[in-house]
C-alpha cells in the first residue's frame, strides 16, 4: 500500500459519548437501522460499553471479537461495524488520504499472505485487482472504495463497510455489505442466499442485478434484475447458457457456476466476457 494512514486514533473520553449520540441518531433514519435486529438504544450501549476504549481501534477489536447476537452488551455485525466508520468520520473529520493496493487485496484471517482482519482503512481505499473479504473476515473504510477487478465475499460473518461509494467491475456477495454512498457495478452483481443483506444508502447502479434469495435494500436502484421469480425467458435473454442448466423455458438457475464465473472476473451476461 500507498499513502498509509496512521493505524492509531485516540478517541478522548469527553467526546465519545455526544459522537456515538450523534451517529446513530443520523443512522436511526437510514437504511441499514430499517433493518437491522437492533434498536438505536442498543447500538449505543454497544458503542459505549464499558471500560471506555483508549482508540478507535480498540473499539473494532472489541465489536469485532463480539459474537454477532450480543454479549455483554456488545455485538458485532455489520451495523455496528458500519456504526464506527460513520463514528470515525464524525471523531476525526472527512478523510483525506488514499490507501492504494497494486493487485489483488484479500483480508483473511486464514490465508497466507493475507491482510489481518478486521482490516480498518480510514481514508479511501483503490484496488487494481480482485478484492477478496474472507469467511469471517471484516473490510471497513470511511472514505470511497475503488475496485478494478471483482469484489467476493463469503458466509458466515464477512463484513464490508464503507462510508463513502463503492465501485467495481463486478461483484459477488452473500456476506453482509453496507455502503453509506452509492454502489456502482459496470457488469455484473450477484447477491445470493439468504443469511445477511446488501445495504446501500444511496443510488446502486448494475449492468445486470441477480438477486437470488438475498436481501438487496437501496434508495434507488438502477439496473436489470433478475430474482427467483423472473420468467424462464427473460432469464435466457440476460444470462449466459452456463448458469442456466434447464430447457428453454425452465427457471433453474446454477448460482453456484455464477459465483464461480464472478470470483474469475467473468460476466453472467449474455455476451459478456473478461473485464
Amino acid at each position: 500500500m500507498s499513502e498509509s494512514p496512521p493505524r492509531s486514533h485516540p478517541i478522548s473520553p469527553h467526546a465519545l459519548a455526544p459522537a456515538v449520540a450523534a451517529v446513530v441518531s443520523a443512522l436511526s433514519s437510514g437504511r441499514l437501522m430499517r433493518g437491522s435486529r437492533w434498536k438505536p438504544e442498543q447500538l449505543s450501549r454497544c458503542l459505549l460499553d464499558e471500560p471506555a476504549p483508549a482508540t478507535l481501534e480498540a473499539l473494532l477489536a472489541r465489536l469485532y471479537a463480539a459474537p454477532a447476537y450480543g454479549k455483554g452488551g456488545v455485538f458485532g455485525d455489520e451495523t455496528s461495524a458500519f456504526a464506527l466508520v460513520r463514528l470515525a468520520t464524525h471523531l476525526f473529520g472527512a478523510p483525506s488520504r488514499t490507501a492504494t493496493v497494486q493487485g489483488d487485496l484479500v483480508v483473511s484471517n486464514h490465508r497466507e499472505g493475507a491482510m489481518r482482519s478486521p482490516f480498518f482503512i480510514p481514508g479511501h481505499l483503490n484496488v487494481s485487482g480482485k478484492l477478496d473479504v474472507d469467511e469471517g473476515a471484516w473490510l471497513l473504510c470511511t472514505g470511497d472504495v475503488r475496485v478494478g477487478g471483482a469484489i467476493v465475499d463469503y458466509e458466515p460473518g464477512s463484513v464490508i463497510a464503507v462510508g463513502g461509494s463503492l465501485s467495481t467491475a463486478r461483484m459477488s456477495t452473500m456476506g453482509a455489505v453496507v455502503v453509506g454512498g452509492g454502489l456502482v457495478v459496470e457488469d455484473t452483481l450477484l447477491a445470493w442466499r439468504n443469511d445477511y443483506r446488501l445495504v446501500v444508502e444511496g443510488t446502486l447502479r448494475a449492468q445486470l442485478l441477480v438477486a437470488w434469495d438475498h436481501v438487496v435494500d437501496a434508495l434507488q436502484e438502477e439496473s436489470v434484475q433478475l430474482d427467483p421469480n423472473t420468467d424462464g425467458a427473460v432469464l435466457r435473454q440476460h444470462l449466459r447458457d452456463e448458469v442456466l442448466p434447464g430447457g428453454p423455458d425452465a427457471t433453474d438457475f446454477d448460482v453456484e457456476e455464477a459465483d464461480r464465473l464472478i470470483r474469475e472476473n467473468e460476466s453472467l451476461r449474455r455476451g459478456g466476457g473478461l473485464s
